[in-house]
């Protein structure tokens, strides 16, 4: 198969090499045709090529899927919560307070 099979991958591992800047692309492809979109987009200087890494989860315990291309990279959420995406299961963040008291309603970005 051309994209990457996720249940594959162990926590903190990194492939490179080979077909990968084809199945990086072909992945992130799936993705968006899924309706998932990237959680981080960041340009990176340091972390050149192509590759896909899955994360640790650090305190939470909920990886993420990072998609290297070149100079950029973008970052999925790799896990589910009752069956779907956590980024299908949330519309509107709650009312957050800003340090002047005021308070600030965020959406989820479309």
């Amino acid at each position: 198969m051309i994209t990457f099979n996720l249940n594959n991958i162990a926590r903190g591992e990194t492939i490179k090499g080979g077909f990968t800047p084809i199945r990086v692309l072909a992945t992130a492809l799936s993705f968006y045709l899924k309706g998932n979109k990237p959680v981080i987009h960041r340009k990176n200087p340091l972390d050149k090529g192509f590759f896909i890494r899955l994360g640790n989860g650090g305190k939470s315990g909920e990886p993420l899927l990072r998609l290297n291309f070149g100079n950029s990279y973008s970052c999925f959420q790799a896990y589910d919560r009752n069956g779907y995406s956590r980024i299908n299961q949330n519309g509107i963040v709650r009312h957050k307070r800003k340090a002047n008291g005021t308070k600030l309603t965020q959406r989820l970005a479309s």
